[in-house]
């Protein structure tokens, strides 16, 4: 799985892509990006690219992400969810 982020700096360290791509190992096909920005106007979207490769994009809440000591667990439920696999 490839995982990356579109963030504001103060959450950025927050967000961790490497933690979510090693809970998917068998998911080679997806890719995700975490958006989390202070910004009401942000759109969860998925499609397919050129390659075939599922694509999702995930917006993470800014002021519960900004508040919270570890978002990790949720960032990976979130995925499970999009996925089916929860």
């Amino acid at each position: 799985m490839t995982v990356a982020k579109i963030v504001d700096q103060d959450v950025s360290d927050k967000i961790d892509t490497q933690y979510v791509s090693a809970q998917f190992p068998h998911r080679e096909d997806v890719g995700v990006t975490f958006l989390c920005l202070d910004d009401d106007d942000q759109e969860e979207d998925e499609w397919f690219d050129s390659q075939g490769k599922r694509q999702f994009i995930i917006c993470l809440p800014y002021d519960l992400v900004k508040n919270a000591p570890d978002i990790r667990d949720l960032m990976v439920a979130i995925v499970k969810k999009r996925l089916g696999e929860s």
